[in-house]
């Protein structure tokens, strides 16, 4: 621990009150060890149609069931062979997940192929990975001469496996198998975590089974053990924390994990809530969009049919956390039991499998500031006053167990003192080894050193902004998405804020701001997306672009140079919910961008509507 006055050369955390197995090489150990200590107990329950059809997996029948595919893997895969697991989230994909692990291969997590888009992005995934074998839903069986057109026109095309719920029932069937022998080099690549690509390309980050060991490990000891824990996460289980930070965390831990489709949340997001009142639900998880829907969409009356007193661990990341948000989610469900403590606001990334930092005390709200903004522009970290511009930012609370964070200025690569803007540095065992196919990239990323101390490391480098605070890490924005303007650094997140807020008709989580370059000038683009509802007409939608140039320049001196306003789905989203301003500004300056259209006046309408009576030439 270092005082304010002096320089932060490392944030470390140690404890001894996890247990270590020593047979835990791998996941595969961890679930083998399950199957034979508690082999009743209920690992996964899933529900299937989001409500009440469930169906329930203990961890003897995981293990039989990943062990019986494969030994089917086994005789038609390589040795280290990749394998593309697109099945849809369900107790079958954690059986082929493991059953993955337990062939000696490694996995492949990627968004089902269904859409233009997530074609394109599984093609560039099977190309650049080599996979060997793509294990899929039966009902892709159509689709495969196209996909393979897809995978053809990249690369080399790999086998497939149709896995249906007619396959998993005739796997059920079989007779028990023997194990194979388990994994014993904790350095074998178990999983190829594809980045969500918010500022680029998608990269396939390589995690050994000790990476998969050791953030299991930390997220354990973070959640506590005065109490057996039950999960639920409706996340989907190719992103890094509906992976690393529900399903794997829970066969590590050792308790049940209630589980249902991202597509049911997103159509009823009162069906988590129901589920967490439902099984007393202990831990769960939940992006900050996925709080203000819940406030957006969730009636008063509903709201009295909910119990969530039994939740005391709620964790916030995948997308910078909003204290608006927080306020609103607790104003609104307060009344059902929930408490402000359960929030555990968090920081990771998939080049850290997952878990940086997060909320130590289970007890207590989360440390939040209020910093005046001008300072905060300049790089500099101070209290906020009454007549100036104010932004709040929450903690994301201390570094991972025996890991260690700095904080570390981005050009001359030294330390920064607690209190100032720079780069977040970490290291330990939860970093993984680089990129695939990347080799340069992964040296520059995974394999820094501070200037004047080059044996210190190697660190990872986030690429995000932030600074420490009394021992605590406080995210201020990533370092690409920082708009400089006039000598004056502006945080994007802080823009989409004052925007989102200014008007009823922006959808929630959809603005994006970003600089584009004219005339060898920065300028301030914001687009937002309006909600279908909204039914604004030419005058209102004028009315919203006012109103946003308005609040930004109010609150940050600042006129933004374009306020577009869009249909919803226009900015580009990861699969995590976060704003990908880096595509989004890619697409305004290639004017690809829709616009949001109004909608005619009564008087127009009626004057369209007889038009179309008369003769046209």
């Amino acid at each position: 621990m270092t005082s304010s006055s002096s320089i932060s050369t490392a944030v470390s955390a140690t404890t001894a009150t996890a247990p270590v197995h020593a047979q835990d090489v791998d996941m595969d150990a961890v679930l083998r060890r399950r199957a034979t200590a508690t082999p009743d107990e209920v690992a996964m329950r899933f529900l299937r149609n989001g409500e009440d059809d469930v169906v329930d997996l203990t961890y003897r029948q995981l293990d039989q069931r990943a062990a019986r595919l494969a030994h089917q893997l086994r005789q038609q895969l390589t040795p280290g062979a990749r394998v593309l697991l697109v099945l849809e989230p369900g107790l079958n994909y954690v059986t082929a997940l493991f059953a993955i692990f337990k062939a000696g291969a490694t996995a492949v997590p990627s968004f089902p192929p269904v859409g233009t888009r997530a074609v394109s992005r599984f093609a560039s995934i099977c190309n650049d990975c080599g996979a060997e074998l793509v294990i899929a839903e039966g009902s892709l069986r159509a689709s495969e001469e196209r996909l393979n057109a897809a995978l053809s026109a990249q690369g080399k095309v790999p086998a497939w496996l149709f896995a249906g719920a007619d396959f998993f029932e005739a796997l059920d069937a079989q007779p028990e198998v023997a194990q194979g022998a388990p994994n014993a080099d904790p350095e074998f690549p178990a999983l190829l975590q594809y980045t969500s690509g918010s500022t680029g390309d998608p990269k396939g980050v390589i995690l050994s089974a000790a990476n998969l060991i050791s953030n299991s490990r930390v997220l354990d000891i973070r959640m506590g053990t005065a109490e057996k824990h039950v999960g639920f996460t409706w996340l989907p289980p190719y992103h890094d924390m509906g992976l690393m930070g529900a399903l794997l965390l829970s066969v590590y831990s050792g308790f049940t994990l209630v589980m249902m489709t991202p597509a049911h949340f997103v159509q009823r997001p009162l069906r988590w809530l129901k589920g967490l009142s439902k099984y007393r639900v202990t831990s769960s998880v939940g992006p900050n969009f996925a709080l203000d829907l819940c406030v957006d969409t969730i009636t008063d009356e509903e709201v009295d049919g909910l119990d969530l007193s039994s939740l005391k661990l709620l964790f916030c990341g995948a997308e910078p956390v909003r204290q608006a948000t927080l306020d609103r989610f607790a104003e609104k469900f307060g009344p059902a039991g929930f408490s402000s403590t359960a929030y555990v606001p968090c920081y990771g990334l998939a080049e850290a499998t997952l878990f940086i930092s997060g909320k130590a005390d289970c007890n207590a709200v989360p440390h939040r500031i209020l910093l005046d903004q001008a300072s905060l522009a300049a790089g500099v970290i101070a209290p906020a006053t009454l007549d100036a511009p104010a932004t709040a930012i929450i903690s994301c609370g201390t570094v991972a167990t025996d890991h260690v964070m700095m904080i570390v200025d981005p050009e001359t690569r030294e330390p920064m003192p607690e209190g100032t803007v720079g780069e977040i540095w970490f290291k330990g065992a939860s970093v993984a080894r680089g990129y695939l196919n990347k080799p340069e990239v992964s040296d520059e990323v995974f394999r820094a050193h501070l200037a004047r101390d080059p044996q210190d490391g190697p660190y990872l480098r986030t690429g995000d902004l932030g600074f420490m605070m009394d021992g605590e890490l406080y995210i201020t924005g990533r370092i690409k998405d920082v708009i400089i303007f006039a000598g004056r650094n502006l945080y994007p997140q802080d823009i989409e804020a004052v925007a989102q807020a200014c008007h009823p008709a922006i959808r929630t989580n959809g603005v994006a701001a970003f600089a584009v370059t004219r005339d060898d000038k920065e300028h301030l683009v914001v687009v937002a997306e309006i909600l279908r509802s909204a039914k604004l007409n030419a005058e209102d939608l004028e009315n919203v672009e006012d109103a946003i140039a308005a609040a930004i320049t109010l609150s940050h001196g600042v006129a933004p140079h374009t306020v577009h306003l869009a249909p919803v789905s226009t900015i580009p989203l990861t699969t995590s919910g976060k704003v990908r301003r880096s595509a989004c500004r890619d697409a305004f300056n290639a004017g690809a961008l829709a616009l949001a259209k109004p909608r005619p006046t009564p008087a127009a309408a009626a004057e369209a509507d007889t038009s179309t009576l008369l003769p046209q030439e």
